[in-house]
């Protein structure tokens, strides 16, 4: 298993690419599109893979195990806040679209990564 520094490293480096990605062209003057129902399967499975190793380099970064539904519970909220800031920044953005689709997404793969490898973790007894 990695060290824990490396699985805290590996984090925020994710995070930095994601928040990078989720740039577009800034322009506070134009505020950007809010559409909350914009469902596109290609941008939906990009976040959804996307966000499963945040899920799991989240598990990982952390010292003390916890039940599996907790971690994963506990992830997923820090997943929907970071995905919430980035959406928010994007309305200030001319050449991005914000979606709470954008954000389940980013929830439903955290989710998915963070229970896979919080089941498969060792437990102390």
């Amino acid at each position: 298993m990695p060290s824990l520094t490396t699985c805290r490293v590996a984090w925020a480096l994710l995070c930095a690419l994601i928040a990078l990605g989720s740039l577009g062209t800034w322009a506070p003057e134009r505020p950007g599109i809010w559409a909350p129902t914009l469902v596109s399967i290609g941008d939906v499975a990009r976040n959804v893979l996307l966000y499963v190793p945040f899920g799991a380099l989240g598990v990982l970064s952390r010292q003390a195990p916890r039940p599996w539904w907790r971690e994963a519970l506990e992830i997923s909220l820090i997943a929907v806040l970071f995905s919430s800031v980035n959406e928010a920044l994007q309305l200030y953005t001319s050449d991005r679209v914000a979606s709470l689709t954008d954000i389940i997404s980013a929830a439903t793969g955290t989710c998915a990564g963070a229970a896979a490898i919080s089941m498969w973790r060792p437990r102390p007894f």
